[in-house]
């Protein structure tokens, strides 16, 4: 598997409008957090960080915070798949981002519950999903213990805009 960077979309409007869920925007809270929050991540991600992103607007909004802060050293490019939206299947994620490639770095922009359902299925949790707050980052990585065994996954870091 990948290391995951998963990052919930920041506080967005109850409604939008056009009243398509896929339409709601951040709110101010929700961009200063998520500025918060790319700060933190271009301070930590990989260069060759590959970014994917839901189509529904507050997440494009979301992650629009990292890529202001794209230098002429680092340019974050965001791919923006439809097995991230609204309406998409924790299955349908896993598919697409688990792999044998412990090297490589996917930061996923998403929604709830998905993120927490993806993030129980990989660390293992038995009862019930994790929650995963507004605007909040989970990195989730794979190491071997030695040459030849088996990977083992853990939870690296949970960084939340309010702390």
């Amino acid at each position: 598997m990948a290391n995951l960077i998963l990052w919930r979309h920041a506080e967005a409007e109850m409604q939008s409008l056009t009243g398509e869920d896929a339409d709601r925007a951040l709110t101010k809270h929700g961009r200063k957090d998520a500025a918060k929050m790319a700060t933190w991540l271009a301070e930590h991600l990989p260069e060759n960080t590959e970014i994917l992103c839901s189509p529904a607007r507050r997440c494009l909004e979301t992650v629009a915070a990292l890529q202001q802060l794209n230098t002429a050293k680092v340019i974050r490019e965001v791919k923006v798949v439809e097995y991230l939206g609204v309406d998409s299947s924790v299955s349908a994620i896993a598919k697409q981002v688990c792999n044998d490639d412990v090297d490589k770095t996917i930061l996923i922009v998403g929604h709830q519950p998905n993120l927490g359902l993806l993030i129980t299925r990989l660390i293992g949790i038995q009862a019930g999903a994790c929650s995963v707050k507004k605007g909040a980052v989970w990195w989730i990585r794979q190491r071997h213990l030695f040459s030849g065994s088996a990977p083992q996954t853990y939870l690296f870091t949970v960084q939340q805009p309010n702390y």
